[in-house]
């Protein structure tokens, strides 16, 4: 592939710095003479001098990419013993460097040009020079056309050859070029020779992307370098797949996590911990999008980085005190800010002037900016820590499962970070055979699993325990139903109705209408009203209002007044009930006199004007107490309303109450209509309510 410094004039970052790998051998192997390889080239469109071209780049872009990832990974595993053709490597760390933009480096002499030993952290966002000498062996000396492949290189840059420019990637003036900067370039005959050739490569040092590993700069024949470039891809691909394995099932789990989420929507780690293992799969695609030419904008690749190395920090904090069930603390807080430094950067591909562009990349880019994002991470890298003590008092084996593997990638993490800055760590990958072991992705992977068996876990007991309170509540509503009456006794001269709006949850919503034998005058008996809301819900409430009922229709045969009534019911959830209640408790004659016994519950409403009753202490609290009463008259026609707190905290969207003052307003309304206006504005608790009318010289009437 020849440098076409014509393709997308867009930013470009740095592909990275390798570690050398390399495969010499006698044999030289090309598509003529090595059948899978040829066949590999033919059909992804490859040039092969010795045969035909197919146009397989005609193929729609998404179609020649899909092929190419499934088949790379087939033809790695049959050239796994070609060796490669004779070819002189040209390994990075032989290059030297200097930082800052010096013409004269470019020559075979310059004396101007003070090299240091190259190395990626180091690397300057500005102008930089590297610099290597070669001495050519004999039979590259003797070949018809010697070229140089580029790789493992800066994305923008020019290449020179004993002081003569022959290509170039990008425009430096513009700071624009490809994405994918593996390049060939003619080597001219005059410097071959020669037999020394002086190789200068002036770049721009904007780095990005992850490194890649494998890939350095080689002279051969120029008619062999195409097939050296598929070889070094193919070799990169075999020595790596499990590297790319790992995070692919990352990816899977974090996207099992977002599943998690969708069905547990109030577990936020779910959703962290997706989102995290989702960043490190993208780093990887982006990392495999240099080496196999997927040919992503480079802009967006840019960005995409630039975010997700932001976002790393936050995700990682946010996982852990989700799991803990605790606010991020401030100091932690802080740390996802230094962490979002990151952003900063995305301000390089705009079209800036060069002295603007250089002050801003020599901060965005600088050491110390990375640092001070590098200790963020490590920090959040770190926190994963506060985990691990919870993990192991757990009596869940899983959770000690959990720790464990937290205890390895937090392990693994920070060595890795700390490597950034220098400091001494341990080797975390290394070669095994013919493949390349990370440590990395194997610790994520590892975490992931263990997460994802262990969260799995933990859905399926809260699901059971959703079943259990479910069947709880199902349980607790057939209690509440049977106690709330359908039908309400008939008491000449009365018209009594009543509205219950049961909510979602259970509540502890009661109320009995209990007819009081009139000896002297059967035909006109009294009657006592009970309205009242335990505390609680749920199955517990129900007990409780099963409890209060089953007292209020005993003490009822024997009580003469409502405050007595109260009294009964108090001394009966004494020691037998964790809650209390409030209630109002009428006792109603046929003449029209009302007494009214009140236990914290709100005051009934006459004709819209509320009723001031004493406020007393709710049931269940006090053995004591002696509950006050206050008699009033209903005259024919009016209407005495009761309600309980579910019309009162009836909550809008917003979080308004709906309040005293708007119950007041709707308290001669009917009581239907009193419920549907309360669930319409916003229902939390049971709703009942209950209108009592006295109805002179008409039959009673039973609603």
């Amino acid at each position: 592939m020849v440098a076409d410094p014509d393709r997308t004039p867009i930013f470009s970052p740095m592909s990275g710095l390798p570690v050398i790998r390399p495969e010499h051998g006698p044999a030289k192997p090309t598509m003529a003479n090595l059948p899978v390889l040829r066949a590999f080239a033919w059909v992804f469109g490859y040039s092969d001098p010795g045969g035909p071209e197919y146009p397989c780049r005609m193929l729609p872009r998404w179609l020649h990419t899909l092929c190419l990832q499934g088949l790379v990974l087939l033809a790695a595993v049959a050239l796994g013993h070609a060796q490669q053709p004779d070819v002189l490597r040209l390994p990075w760390e032989n290059w030297a460097l200097h930082i800052g933009d010096e013409p004269s480096c470019a020559q075979v002499e310059a004396p101007a040009c003070t090299p240091q030993v190259f190395h990626h952290v180091e690397v300057s966002p500005t102008d930089l020079w590297q610099r290597i000498e070669v001495t050519l062996p004999a039979e590259l000396q003797s070949a018809p056309q010697l070229g140089l492949l580029m790789q493992g290189e800066l994305p923008i840059y020019e290449v020179f050859v004993n002081g003569q420019l022959i290509g170039r990637s990008g425009s430096l003036a513009n700071r624009s070029g490809p994405e994918y900067a593996r390049a060939v370039f003619n080597i001219p005959s005059s410097a071959v020779r020669q037999r020394r050739l002086v190789i200068a490569v002036h770049g721009l040092g904007i780095r990005t992307t992850i490194p890649v590993k494998g890939l350095v700069p080689a002279l051969a024949p120029l008619d062999q370098l195409q097939t050296v470039e598929n070889l070094d891809t193919l070799a990169y691909v075999r020595a790596n797949w499990q590297h790319y394995l790992c995070y692919a099932a990352m990816f899977g789990a974090g996207f099992v996590f977002f599943l998690l989420f969708a069905v547990n929507t109030h577990l936020h780690e779910y959703f962290w911990l997706g989102a995290r293992l989702s960043t490190l799969f993208i780093f990887r695609v982006l990392e495999l999008a240099w080496v196999v030419d997927l040919s992503p904008s480079a802009w967006l690749v840019f960005v995409i980085d630039r975010i997700f190395n932001a976002c790393a920090a936050f995700f990682l904090i946010q996982f852990v005190f989700a799991f803990l069930g605790r606010p991020v603390p401030w100091f932690f807080r802080v740390i996802q800010v230094l962490g979002a430094l990151y952003l900063v950067s995305l301000v390089l591909p705009l079209p800036l002037p060069t002295p603007v562009f250089l002050f801003l990349a020599n901060v965005t880019e600088g050491i110390f900016f990375h640092h001070i994002m590098e200790a963020a991470t490590l920090v959040a890298d770190l926190s994963l820590l506060l985990l691990v003590p919870g993990c192991f008092r757990n009596k869940l084996p899983e959770m000690r499962w959990i720790g464990a593997a937290l205890l390895f990638i937090t392990f693994i993490e920070s060595n890795r970070v700390l490597g950034h800055f220098d400091l001494p760590t341990l080797p975390q990958d290394f070669m095994w055979g013919n493949l390349d072991l990370d440590l990395r992705p194997l610790a994520f992977l590892l975490f992931a699993v263990v997460m994802l068996i262990a969260m799995t876990f933990r859905l399926r007991r809260i699901q059971d325990r959703n079943r259990e309170v479910e069947q709880e509540m199902a349980a607790a509503r057939s209690v509440q139903q049977i106690l709330i009456p359908d039908q309400l006794p008939a008491i000449p001269g009365l018209r009594i109705e009543s509205a219950y709006l049961p909510a979602k949850e259970v509540g502890g919503d009661f109320f009995q209408v209990l007819p009081i034998p009139n000896a002297a005058d059967p035909a006109r008996p009294s009657a006592f009203i009970v309205l009242g809301d335990v505390s609680g819900k749920g199955l517990k409430a129900a007990m409780t209002v099963s409890l209060i009922v089953g007292t209020l229709r005993t003490s009822a045969r024997h009580c003469t007044s409502p405050a007595q009534l109260l009294g009964e019911v108090n001394r009966s959830l004494l020691g037998r009930s964790d809650g209390f209640a409030t209630c109002l408790a009428l006792m109603v004659q046929s003449s029209g006199k009302f007494t009214v016994a009140n236990a914290g519950h709100p005051s009934p409403y006459l004709s819209g004007v509320e009723i001031h009753t004493e406020a007393n202490l709710p049931l269940g609290l006090d053995a004591d107490i002696q509950y006050s009463e206050i008699t009033f008259q209903l005259d024919p026609d009016q209407l005495c309303t009761l309600v309980t707190d579910g019309v009162v905290e009836a909550t809008s969207p917003s979080g308004e109450l709906y309040g005293f003052e708007r119950t007041q307003a709707i308290s001669n309304q009917p009581v239907n209509t009193i419920a549907e206006t309360a669930r319409q504005f916003g229902q939390q608790d049971d709703i009942t309510v209950l209108s009592v009318k006295r109805t002179v010289g008409l039959k009673p009437a039973l609603v």
